[in-house]
């Protein structure tokens, strides 16, 4: 009887915790994807891979900053490991139901992903980011099973 009681109660259980184990594999897709296109977003000054925000509910619609200004690409490491930090802190505060976005605003970007404009990386790094979060969601598994 008891195992009846256990089930009974793992169906009824069974809708929050889809909500949240989809919940919690959106947040790992973006940032997966912030990640990597952080990583490959052609730098100077920084403030191209500084602009990929992750959001909850709207997407961003304000230019930064770089978040630590250089020239040269003298200041990428530091901004880049900011930029993926700050990502992570955000999607950290997502509650399940709540949309994720991620986003980057600054003008010349679809010059940056399309054209290839940057001689740091070639044009469709953008693409790349969006198919590494793809394919992270595609071999995930949710956890969700019976005990």
């Amino acid at each position: 009887m008891a195992d009846l009681l256990a089930l009974e109660k793992w169906c009824n259980d069974l809708p929050d915790r889809i909500e949240q184990a989809a919940s919690d594999l959106a947040v790992e897709v973006v940032i997966r994807m912030a990640t990597n296109l952080i990583q490959h977003t052609p730098v100077d000054v920084t403030t191209a891979a500084s602009n990929w925000i992750a959001s909850i509910n709207a997407p961003n619609m304000f230019e930064m900053p770089a978040i630590h200004p250089g020239t040269h690409g003298s200041t990428a490491g530091a901004s880049r490991a900011e930029a993926i930090a700050y990502v992570q802190r955000v999607v950290a505060m997502k509650d399940p139901g709540e949309p994720l976005w991620l986003s980057n605003i600054v003008p010349y970007m679809v010059f940056l992903t399309n054209h290839g404009t940057s001689q740091q990386e070639p044009a469709g790094f953008f693409e790349r980011g969006v198919l590494v979060g793809i394919s992270y969601a595609k071999s995930a598994t949710l956890g969700i099973r019976p005990r």
